[in-house]
């Protein structure tokens, strides 16, 4: 009894609630609070507040912002920062004040209406433009990232990613639109010093992965914590998917944009670069794995949007790729691509993607993408399924258009495979940052294989839900274990 009434005044000490006249809590309660529940995290709408209370406080005041400990959750002030007038992020007083300042801006996602009435802008005024939305977007990221709880900030790969679109501010501040020429120069650095954010966002998680497997050691025969597992239930781990979400979400809006400015511009010599940037994950394969000879069409394109998108032919481009990196795994044949009941070079010979396509405008690198991951998985499963020596079943893919007014502009795109399916219990978890479909577990092999970073660690499905969903799209996906996998793409 007295040791049951020493634990509950513990937990009184801990858990009490003061009135809103009493002063702050002591940092020892705090980082004491923080170690007791794992899933304790300040709230997003107390982050920011502080961020610009601090930033106006001048150079006399105590730079103390958010830090997270390398073990737990933490208000961390760094003395030597604070003395040098810096914060523990490296950042001076005019940074902060620009960072605040900045994130307190509206900011929303642009359609492709919105996208293609840039057009009608001068150039001057798309650059002004740009501008005043990448200091808006790259700030409201700083302070996403920056407000993680569990840790997961003080990954070396988060806080290089943090560090890299400070930097990006510091550009902007120091090459302004009155500069033409110095200013584009610095959008095309921008644009290509995040090329390899994803690899570095996977590291990101597999690092923080692994270190709450290391703090939260199972006990008897308990399972090795997976945060893939617990995402659904523990607060703390939600908030990280959700932020995840919007970074990806900010980060293909600030991309796109630059993309399709700096491609309005026609004459500009740079234009061709920046377009192979856009397309960096339209890698061609070599030519002796192209079979069927069908040449792409000539498409019209507006920046970065392409007036003529033909699902079929993206959704083959991507097999394509896709077949090449299996190959190379597995060292055999992987299964063959079947487009609306048709072998794909068949469908493509026949000319029949013009009756099923109804050429519409859309970003094409979203939807190779989102095809490429999908068929990507499908390949996989069932050349696993198949084994060394198995023959694997064929991939279907249908193509649907809308056949009534309520419907003409509503585009479906189904992928199915008879590969391993997906149990009940990782159903739930598919759409997880944290969830991985790979059995490979270094991930060295995956590089070695051929595969990008995203794939493997949870970035593949997850991104690609959220560029299906950026004009207002949807990815479901329905499986049975052993027969196989539905994957249903709404445009």
């Amino acid at each position: 009894m007295r040791a049951q009434q020493q634990v509950h005044r513990r937990c009184r000490a801990i858990t009490v609630v003061r009135p809103p006249d009493s002063q702050v809590w002591s940092r020892q309660q705090q980082q004491y609070r923080a170690c007791f529940s794992a899933t304790c995290a300040l709230s997003s709408l107390q982050a920011r507040r502080r961020l610009p209370e601090v930033a106006w406080r001048g150079a006399g005041g105590s730079f103390e912002t958010l830090g997270i400990s390398h073990r737990g959750l933490c208000i961390a002030t760094d003395t030597s920062a604070q003395m040098a007038g810096a914060s523990p992020l490296g950042l001076g007083n005019d940074m902060l004040r620009h960072i605040a300042e900045h994130s307190q801006q509206p900011f929303s996602k642009y359609s492709l209406e919105d996208l293609l009435r840039l057009q009608e802008f001068s150039p001057e005024e798309r650059v002004l433009h740009l501008d005043s939305v990448l200091h808006v977007g790259i700030s409201k990221i700083v302070l996403l990232l920056q407000d993680l709880p569990l840790g997961f900030t003080a990954q070396s790969p988060i806080r290089e990613v943090i560090q890299d679109y400070v930097q990006d501010l510091r550009d902007l501040r120091r090459n302004p639109p009155e500069d033409p020429a110095r200013f584009q120069e610095c959008i095309l650095a921008i644009f290509a010093r995040h090329r390899g954010m994803l690899g570095q966002i996977a590291r990101g998680l597999r690092e923080f992965q692994q270190e709450i497997s290391e703090s939260f050691l199972p006990v008897a025969d308990l399972k090795m914590t997976r945060l893939a597992d617990i995402y659904a239930t523990v607060p703390a781990v939600q908030k990280i998917e959700r932020a995840l979400d919007e970074f990806f979400t900010i980060r293909t809006t600030l991309r796109l944009l630059i993309a399709h400015c700096l491609q309005l511009n026609p004459e500009d010599p740079n234009t061709s670069e920046i377009g192979h940037a856009m397309h960096e994950l339209m890698q061609r394969i070599p030519n002796t794995n192209s079979s069927g000879g069908a040449e792409m069409p000539q498409v019209r394109q507006v920046g970065a949007i392409c007036l003529d998108t033909r699902p079929s032919l993206i959704l083959i481009e991507a097999y394509r790729h896709a077949q090449f990196m299996c190959r190379r795994r597995f060292d055999k044949d992987p299964p063959e691509l079947m487009v609306n009941g048709m072998p794909a070079n068949e469908f493509l010979a026949a000319g029949f993607d013009t009756h099923v396509d109804n050429h519409f405008p859309y970003v094409d690198i979203h939807l190779y993408f989102v095809f490429f991951e999908v068929l990507k998985n499908a390949l996989l499963t069932s050349m696993r399924k198949a084994g060394p020596d198995g023959e694997c079943k064929p991939i279907h893919a249908s193509l649907i258009s809308g056949t009534s007014l309520n419907a003409e502009n509503e585009r479906t795109v189904k992928i199915t495979d008879h590969g391993e399916g997906i149990s009940r219990e990782d159903m739930r978890k598919v759409w997880s940052y944290f969830h991985s479909t790979t059995k490979t577990k270094d991930p060295r092999e995956q590089e070695s294989a051929g595969f990008s970073t995203s794939g493997g660690r949870g970035l593949g499905l997850a991104v690609s839900r959220v560029l299906v969903r950026y004009f207002g799209g949807e990815i479901d996906l329905h499986s049975i274990p052993r027969k196989g996998t539905d994957v249903y793409i709404y445009l």
